[in-house]
């Protein structure tokens, strides 16, 4: 199908009619990227996404389209592949590969092809990325890690349905963090001196949930009273000025 646009102007009584113009059609594959680790991506992270024909064995892999995201912000990512049918042959094949950089590092690649349109004609397609490089620790970082948390002041955190769980990720580059209270998303500002830390007071959107509201303002005033931290493996404790444990939380598979 052929779309034309013609445009009709008008200006102090005269009236010019222009050229139509032929837009090519266009059609798009949707999806979404993630990956199994537990960490969060730097506010920097890029990606990639390329719908690629790959029919004949003894060719490399010809484009037909792509897609960049930036920032990718944190996963699930979504996007959206334009490209034009015609350049769509029956009986070939198509795929779908994505990578995340930060900078010229990266950080995440798909290690197999996700195959799209085809017979089945597939115009959606979810991305499960590798890391490209092996973890240096062998316990989870306090930065740039999804914390989710799972105790506050001693009681169980539960996660009202159909709600986000409450969680924090902190940004070394520029020293920020956000994430969620489960109703609102929220963000602010950390210092961290060895195993000091403290937060800036948060700011957050101003949802009415029916449920978790006091949960979730219970969790700001707690990082409020934040004075030094503690990591065993993967479980992150926050403790006050005396000592006390007023919050944990779990490194989790994002």
């Amino acid at each position: 199908m052929i779309f034309r646009y013609c445009k009709l102007f008008a200006w102090m009584g005269i009236v010019a009619l222009g050229g139509c113009a032929t837009v090519p059609p266009t059609d798009s594959i949707s999806g979404s990227a993630s990956y199994r680790e537990r960490m969060a991506l730097p506010p920097d992270a890029v990606l990639e996404v390329q719908l690629q024909e790959v029919s004949r064995a003894d060719a490399p892999a010809v484009d037909i389209g792509g897609a960049t995201i930036k920032p990718a912000g944190q996963i699930p990512i979504r996007f959206e592949i334009p490209y034009d049918p015609a350049q769509v042959q029956q009986g070939h094949r198509y795929h779908v590969r994505a990578s995340i950089k930060a900078g010229e590092t990266l950080l995440f690649v798909t290690d197999q092809a996700y195959p799209v349109l085809g017979a089945d004609d597939v115009h959606h397609v979810d991305l499960l990325l590798k890391r490209a490089q092996a973890p240096q620790h062998g316990q989870a970082a306090l930065e740039n890690t999804y914390w989710k948390l799972v105790s506050l002041n001693g009681q169980a955190v539960t996660v009202a349905e159909h709600q986000r769980e409450p969680h924090l990720i902190l940004h070394p580059q520029q020293h920020t963090v956000s994430g969620s209270g489960g109703c609102n998303g929220m963000s602010g500002s950390y210092r961290l001196a060895g195993k000091q830390l403290s937060f800036g007071r948060m700011a957050g959107t101003l949802m009415a949930c029916q449920h978790g509201m006091e949960q979730e303002q219970r969790m700001h005033a707690m990082l409020q009273e934040v004075a030094r931290w503690q990591i065993e493996g993967e479980r992150l404790r926050l403790l006050d000025k005396q000592g006390s444990v007023i919050a944990e939380f779990e490194s989790r598979y994002m």
